[in-house]
């Protein structure tokens, strides 16, 4: 039987401790600015995006994770985290607490933190750009990440969803924010493993399909549970999008639509797994596209 809580234990510290030396306590640098960005980058996160391109690296045949994988894996939760910081800020979605804690700009004021996530992104390639993969790798996996949180992926998704609120819910909407604000960084994850790896095309693809329906599954379920979720389990309030008219699932569709529709993606996504590695091999992914549908944080 496949352990996935200690295959997912094992790497998350994998990859704490990289993290942790690829951004040291004692960078060089604003003390300030080196606490902000560690602040929230060991806030306690789930590790899900390094774990995803730790997956696409090990389903794709890769041997040498530390060397060739490790730093892009660094360099995603990176940029995961200052997406986080610049979130919660109060032109933003203004919250005060993030995993639990006091949220970046509550604790170091705001302008530290938006340094913070701009020094994170900045450092999320300069910690990627480490890895011994060969250049044309290189480049390929930073047209994958760069596409995935730029003007068509995560920036673009993050404006559409400002401006969407108050607005009269629309489906065309909320799937063009949930598939951009998310889900092109989560699916870009699972192949920068691929890619890093030399995983061919047919199985790029493959990583392409299964991370679109992951993205889209994760994000419903996050409004799903922003609506029914336990807040000392979230770490963060409930109840926001609502108030805060956000182009939500559950605003659009109803809840248990919402959930019909997380369940139908996740069993997609499975099937293809699959069909394509096996139940036995394909286990991890199996295992955390399971974790994203029915997690209750």
């Amino acid at each position: 039987m496949f352990n996935f809580q200690n295959y997912w234990k094992a790497r998350q510290k994998i990859v704490n401790e990289a993290l942790d030396e690829y951004l040291p306590s004692d960078s060089s640098g604003p003390r300030v600015l080196i606490d902000a960005m560690r602040y929230t980058l060991f806030a306690g996160g789930k590790r899900l995006r390094p774990l995803l391109a730790i997956i696409g690296y090990e389903l794709s045949g890769g041997k040498n994770l530390r060397d060739e994988l490790l730093p892009i894996a660094c360099g995603i939760e990176m940029i995961h985290t200052f997406s986080l910081i610049h979130d919660d800020l109060p032109a933003m979605d203004n919250d005060d607490f993030r995993r639990g804690k006091p949220t970046n700009h509550k604790v170091f004021g705001e302008a530290i933190a938006i340094l913070a996530g701009d020094a994170l992104f900045g450092h999320a390639f300069y910690t990627m750009v480490r890895s011994t993969i060969p250049p044309d790798r290189m480049v390929q996996v930073i047209r994958e990440i760069t596409d995935a949180i730029g003007l068509d992926g995560m920036l673009g998704g993050q404006v559409a969803d400002v401006t969407g609120e108050n607005k009269e819910p629309s489906a065309e909407i909320v799937r063009y924010i949930h598939s951009r604000k998310t889900g092109k960084f989560i699916r870009a994850s699972l192949k920068a493993g691929g890619i890093a790896a030399g995983a061919p095309e047919n199985i790029l693809d493959v990583f392409h399909s299964v991370g679109d329906k992951i993205g889209l599954t994760f994000q419903i379920v996050d409004d799903i549970l922003d609506e029914i979720g336990d807040k000392s389990k979230l770490g963060k309030s409930v109840g926001k999008d609502r108030e805060s008219g956000k182009q939500t699932y559950v605003r659009v569709f109803g809840l248990e639509k919402a959930k019909k529709e997380a369940s139908r993606l996740a069993s997609e996504a499975i099937s293809e797994v699959e069909d394509t590695f096996g139940k036995t091999t394909g286990a991890p992914l199996i295992s955390l596209i399971k974790f994203i549908v029915e997690r209750n944080y």
